[in-house]
């Protein structure tokens, strides 16, 4: 699996794990980022880690990964194309949607099978991904499901989507509901986390999904915002991991 090569570098380590940074290519030809760990004890499992946020925002940290490969999985988190040394340029669920299609491609080459987990872009992402391929369980974190609703949501970002998508949503539908995995129906089983005070991504994003696909998802809302606080952000963690393993 590990090639000594100029697309593969090996980080200090953090704890007894090794850490790589890696360049994988795209179906479409783009060269991207990503980190990848690998468990000392392996489970025979792979995790894809679908980031939030764009640019620089919300990008993923190993010490956030290493939680899943203390648990045995083969975790690898893009960072998606255009940011760290990849080529191309982030669309917010368009044709990046191939970064994390490859990724799982490339992931699910070396295990039995393949989960993803993804926060809130990285939740879109992870729900679109459940549309094209087979996921064995598919975990979406605060993640958006209508971007049209993300853009009511949120004033900051409307410049950045109107960007991405070339212009509001009234003047280009199509542009956003591709973006938005509520119209795309899901395979495998989902778990959908969503703070009941989430102001980022708004509850009814989860419970939509929810509702639209009630026989393979599960919705669990808990009493708090965006972030959770640290230690219940890792015991949910925990549970999340006990669920992706669990037959």
């Amino acid at each position: 699996m590990y090639s000594p090569n100029a697309d593969w570098f090996e980080l200090p380590r953090q704890g007894p794990f090794r850490t790589f940074r890696v360049f994988y290519e795209t179906s479409d030809g783009e060269r991207v980022g990503a980190y990848v760990i690998l468990p000392v004890h392996a489970n025979g499992q792979g995790l894809l880690y679908l980031r939030g946020g764009t640019r620089n925002i919300g990008m993923v940290r190993p010490t956030r990964l290493m939680q899943f490969a203390q648990a045995g999985y083969l975790v690898m988190a893009p960072f998606y194309r255009g940011n760290l040394g990849g080529t191309g340029k982030e669309d917010f669920g368009h044709r990046d949607i191939l970064d994390a299609i490859s990724a799982f491609d490339w992931l699910d080459q070396y295990v039995e099978r393949t989960s993803v987990f993804g926060f809130s872009r990285g939740g879109q992402m992870a729900l679109l991904l459940a549309h094209h391929r087979e996921v064995a369980r598919t975990v979406s974190w605060a993640g958006v499901t209508n971007l049209t609703w993300t853009y009511e949501e949120q004033q900051t970002m409307r410049k950045m989507l109107r960007r991405f998508t070339g212009g509001v949503p009234q003047q280009q539908l199509q542009a956003y509901r591709v973006r938005s995995p509520l119209y795309f129906p899901p395979q495998g089983e989902i778990l959908l986390i969503h703070g009941l005070y989430d102001q980022n991504v708004r509850l009814r994003h989860a419970t939509n999904y929810a509702a639209r696909y009630p026989e393979q998802t599960r919705l669990i809302i808990y009493q708090y915002a965006h972030q959770f606080p640290i230690h219940q952000k890792m015991l949910v963690t925990k549970q999340v991991i006990d669920w992706m393993l669990s037959e």
